[in-house]
Formats: structure tokens, sequence, C-alpha cells
């Protein structure tokens, strides 16, 4: 059975709330923070997956992303904080291969 998942995400001062569906959230995030580039510039830096949900079928999934989009920001806004207060990443990020971090003892 394949994994269909909606998600919000926002960007880092929460004025944006973006409503998608997705089959990997993992995937999907780093994909956004790619989306860099002469056509994104003045677009919103999505930065959070704040709410994720699976649901077991494609049209059940595209079903509730309509009802979601559909919300007022007051709905969406009490649907996060139900299930996200704090409005945290819910997806954790592993740090790059590629940096150093440097220990002072």
């Amino acid at each position: 059975m394949k994994k269909h998942c909606i998600y919000i995400i926002t960007d880092s001062n929460r004025l944006y709330l973006e409503v998608g569906y997705c089959k990997d959230v993992f995937l999907k995030l780093h994909e956004i923070e790619q989306a860099d580039g002469p056509l994104f510039s003045s677009a919103p830096k999505f930065n959070r997956i704040i709410y994720s949900e699976e649901l077991p079928s494609f049209e059940a999934a595209q079903k509730r992303v309509d009802e979601i989009k559909h919300f007022t920001r007051m709905q969406k806004e009490r649907l996060i904080r139900k299930h996200n207060p704090n409005w945290l990443n819910i997806i954790q990020r592993s740090a790059p291969h590629t940096k150093k971090a440097v220990v002072y003892a």
C-alpha cells in the first residue's frame, strides 16, 4: 500500500501557509528548500512542514487537500496548533555531510 500524504508548509515568519499533496514528505521538503533561482526570487521561502497527515488513497488525499484549501486562515491555524502548538518543523533534518563542526575544548 502506497502512502498518500498531505502537508501544510510555512515560511520562517509564518506569513504564508501552503497546502499540498505528496507521497514522500522528506523529499518534498528537500525539493522546496532547493527551489532557488530567478523564478522564485520574490516568492516566500518555505522552510517548515508544520502539519502532515497520511491518508489511505489518492482520492481521499485530494479531497482532504481541497477541504483544507477552503479553510480560512484561522481554521488552518487551529488545525496546526491542535497537533503542533509551537509550529515547529515536524521533519527532523540531519545536518548535511559537507558541513564541518568546530569544537572548542
